[in-house]
């Protein structure tokens, strides 16, 4: 059953939150807002197949008073410079600035249109100056900058910022992990783990990170679809949701709660989920983590099909055989397959 506009709006006002993404009373004073905006402009793109280096952003937060660091994308092309991910709120929009005397100049501009809760709002850039230094790995503004939605309803806010070029290098991600299947009122969801680490524990980025759900009904294994028909917010099908993806509805980011849609999830004996690291077009996979949904297909495990077995404390690390405490069992199968079980220990 599909959830209603009732828990939209309750829900999301505790996902959001707990995503750390927004600032939920910053949407709830959106929804009250009159909607006169700015004079709409064109979306910015960087030129077709143009490198997008990777940047580290880090900020303070003056609506909230606190720092932050994410990730954002940059775009070099001659004298003109293009960044993504300025806007928390709509972190696919890119902004456009011309480069000269050292100093990247963004003027005011539309940065698109975003979905929040079912309603549309256009969000502007309200301009920003850059100091850049020579190769344009560092780029620094005190004053930083803001975004709007109305003509007096600012949502990102940030100054003392700067933005520190970092070259990713190839890693194979940690195994996620699913801790949770639970059928609620309005549908099955899944909670999952999925670590920005590789599988020795350094950081990745998370902004090169995505995962993808298997399905296995009585053995027989398919990747799982999210489309349009099922997920409201969904503007395609997909079948690899990138890390920091979500929909504010059924699919939460870095998959911390995801909403399961199908006419035989009651056939579904295991469900999958696998990391994928993707570095200048280059992907490395995890390997495939199993959450067993029927009992009997645990009971069923012969002992002499396992040929390896490890342990994952529930956050995905990978520990000793002699760890104690809740952890997962992760039991690789003869014909490759693995499947996992709950252990107190």
């Amino acid at each position: 059953m599909k959830k209603i506009t009732l828990f939209l709006i309750a829900g999301l006002v505790v996902m959001i939150a707990q995503a750390g993404v927004i600032n939920n009373g910053k949407v709830v004073n959106l929804k009250a807002t009159n909607t006169t905006v700015k004079a709409e402009g064109d979306i910015v793109t960087p030129p077709e197949g143009a490198e997008q280096m990777l940047y580290t952003f880090n900020g303070h937060d003056t609506y909230t008073n606190k720092d932050k660091s994410f990730e954002v994308f940059v775009v070099l092309d001659n004298n003109d410079i293009y960044i993504k991910g300025f806007s928390e709120y709509f972190a696919e929009a890119w902004v456009k600035g011309t480069i000269s005397d050292g100093v990247a100049t963004f003027p005011e501009a539309y940065m698109g249109d975003f979905d929040i809760w079912g309603d549309v709002y256009e969000l502007y850039f309200d301009g920003a100056e850059f100091t850049i230094n020579d190769d344009a790995s560092v780029l620094t503004s005190p004053d930083g900058y803001t975004t709007s939605v109305f003509e007096e309803e600012i949502l990102d806010e940030f100054n003392n910022v700067t933005l520190t070029r970092v070259v990713p290098e190839v890693a194979t991600p940690a195994t996620p992990t699913i801790t949770e299947f639970t059928e609620d009122d309005y549908g099955y969801y899944i909670k999952m783990t999925i670590p920005a680490t590789d599988v020795d524990g350094n950081d990745i980025f998370a902004a090169l990170m995505s995962y993808q759900l298997f399905i296995n009904r009585n053995g027989e294994q398919s990747v799982y679809e999210f489309t349009t028909d099922d997920y409201l917010f969904l503007e395609e099908n997909m079948t690899v949701v990138p890390y920091n993806y979500t929909d504010y509805y059924d699919i939460d980011v870095a998959g911390k709660q995801v909403y399961l849609y199908g006419d035989d999830i009651d056939q579904w004996t295991a469900i999958g989920v696998k990391s994928i690291y993707t570095v200048d077009g280059e992907s490395s996979e995890s390997d495939v983590f199993w959450y067993q949904l029927k009992p009997t297909a645990i009971n069923g495990v012969n002992a002499n099909n396992v040929v390896e077995i490890n342990y994952y404390d529930l956050q995905g690390r990978k520990v000793d055989a002699n760890a104690t405490g809740l952890l997962v069992k992760q039991m690789r199968m003869q014909d490759g397959t693995t499947r996992a079980i709950k252990v107190m220990r």
